[in-house]
């Protein structure tokens, strides 16, 4: 169980720059705050991971994210608002550059992931940077033992969320459904056909 002291004290350690090993409706993440240059540089530096590759953008709570659906094209945003919360990464474009941080080579798009959960942890009012919390190629974690021990070692707090579903989020890049009313499936995810669903409802056709 998830309480409120967790999520308090979990929101206090991510402002003041630190990297957390969080829960979703998928696996086990590391996440920092978007905005602390010192939480995102320690979390990649202990992923691992060369900053020139992407990570995601994760949102916890509904009225940040509807902030940052509401400033996307309509389309996306129309999209965006199908399928999240969810087990979804949604790759859109950001022109305006908000999200630079988390965009690797690739300047100018991001991913967002909301993830369909409830509790306190769902009013956690903070942008974040995430990743898997594995090694690279490694399984994704379902639980927090299989979170290999050189980053459980080194966090600076867990969350225990109990048992995750264990399939990583689909993956949808929507950087095109403002022209062409498409979307390209990158990676299946848990619920494919629910993917597919949700955006037929909304006019947009899933490739792939």
């Amino acid at each position: 169980m998830i309480d409120d002291g967790a999520v308090a004290l979990l929101h206090s350690t991510l402002v003041a720059g630190g990297v957390a090993l969080v829960p979703t409706d998928t696996v086990y993440g590391l996440a920092a705050a978007l905005d602390s240059p010192e939480g995102v540089a320690a979390l990649y530096a202990l992923k691992d991971r060369p900053r020139s590759q992407p990570c995601q953008v994760l949102i916890y709570s509904r009225s940040v994210l509807d902030a940052v659906v509401a400033a996307l094209e309509t389309t996306a945003a129309r999209a965006v608002r199908a399928l999240l919360p969810g087990s979804v990464t949604c790759i859109v474009e950001d022109p305006q550059r908000r999200f630079i941080v988390a965009a690797g080579r690739t300047p100018g798009s991001v991913g967002l992931r909301a993830p369909d959960m409830s509790g306190p942890i769902s009013g956690l009012d903070l942008l974040l940077i995430a990743t898997s919390a594995n090694d690279l190629g490694g399984r994704d974690p379902a639980v927090l033992a299989e979170v290999p021990d050189r980053i459980r070692d080194v966090v600076d707090i867990e969350i225990d969320g109990g048992r995750l579903p264990g399939t990583a989020s689909a993956v949808i890049d929507l950087r095109e459904v403002g022209r062409t009313s498409t979307a390209t499936l990158i990676r299946p995810g848990p619920a494919p056909a629910d993917v597919r669903a949700a955006l037929e409802r909304v006019g947009v056709r899933l490739l792939g």
